[in-house]
């Protein structure tokens, strides 16, 4: 396997600074997230970000550096889960960096999908998609999985359709403003980056493309990520106006559902891997029992 490249590494060195730093300041500060209504009401924009960036520090940043480690030793699962952490910080931080409100940490959201994009593009380009087969056999959940993303895309795609088809056709057009300005940006990246992300990787799993696990599993640690961080937003958001805490559930669940797939799916990588090494190579031959490479055949004598 070709090492990965220098240059990637640096760009995720540089993201995973940015999205620290953003991380901390939102948790610590007040200031990061101006209030969209005046007067005494809880700023829900701000919980809401506080919540996000709580799981991007515990949950993502840990597990790109950590993927971004092991790709550097050699290992392909730690290879493919750094993509997957990459595509995360793409959307999250292209989002934060096109919503509003306008803020000091600007610069970090756009420094830090910056980055993420290009090192996304090479380090998925320095993956050999025709050794993923091979690399995670036949134990993979291809068809649970390839189920599990079309299922989201497709649900994602109605949720958000519904109200816009619904505008588009009564002509309720017009400039969002405040936290509607938010969710105009979401609707615009969740149908342009997650449902065609989640339609990939279902349809090359259905029809066994070699670029299928590559597709899987950047969508599986996205979709982890993504999964903890909306539990997490959902339930800092609610706990912050005295609501339910139950709201965040339906996100637990598609989140927990996530994590299960994506374990399963990488042990299938390490099983396949553990039984490759046990397998004699081909100029080995078994001598009692054992393998014995390069053992030399025996000569009659002349």
């Amino acid at each position: 396997m070709k090492p990965i490249p220098r240059s990637a590494a640096i760009l995720t060195i540089i993201v995973l600074v940015c999205a620290a730093a953003a991380s901390l300041a939102t948790l610590a500060w007040r200031g990061s997230f101006p209030d969209s209504s005046p007067g005494p009401a809880v700023n829900s924009v701000l919980a809401e970000a506080r919540g996000w960036s709580a799981a991007t520090l515990l949950v993502a940043i840990p597990l790109a550096a950590i993927a971004l480690a092991a790709a550097g030793r050699g290992s392909l699962r730690g290879r493919l889960v750094w993509v997957g952490s990459l595509a995360y910080f793409v959307y999250t931080y292209l989002e934060f960096a096109v919503s509003p409100p306008f803020s000091a940490l600007y610069l970090l959201y756009v420094g830090a999908f910056a980055c993420a994009i290009p090192a996304l593009v090479i380090g998925a380009a320095s993956i050999d998609v025709d050794e993923l087969s091979g690399a995670f056999g036949k134990r993979a959940p291809r068809r649970t999985i390839a189920v599990f993303a079309l299922a989201f895309a497709v649900l994602l795609a109605l949720a958000w359709l519904k109200g816009i088809v619904v505008r588009t056709v009564a002509g309720n057009f017009g400039w969002p403003s405040g936290e509607d300005a938010v969710g105009h940006v979401v609707h615009a990246l969740d149908l342009g980056l997650q449902v065609p992300l989640g339609l990939a990787a279902g349809l090359l799993l259905l029809r066994r493309r070699p670029a299928g696990d590559l597709v899987a599993a950047i969508m599986l640690v996205n979709a982890v990520c993504m999964g903890m961080s909306l539990t997490a937003m959902v339930g800092w958001a609610s706990a912050a106006s005295g609501a339910t805490l139950w709201t965040a559930g339906p996100f637990a669940i598609a989140s927990g559902v996530a994590v299960i797939l994506a374990v399963a799916f990488f042990r299938a990588g390490a099983v396949a891997s553990r039984e490759r090494v046990k397998l004699p190579s081909p100029g080995s031959e078994p001598l009692g029992g054992h393998v014995v490479r390069g053992a030399p055949r025996s000569r009659r004598a002349g």
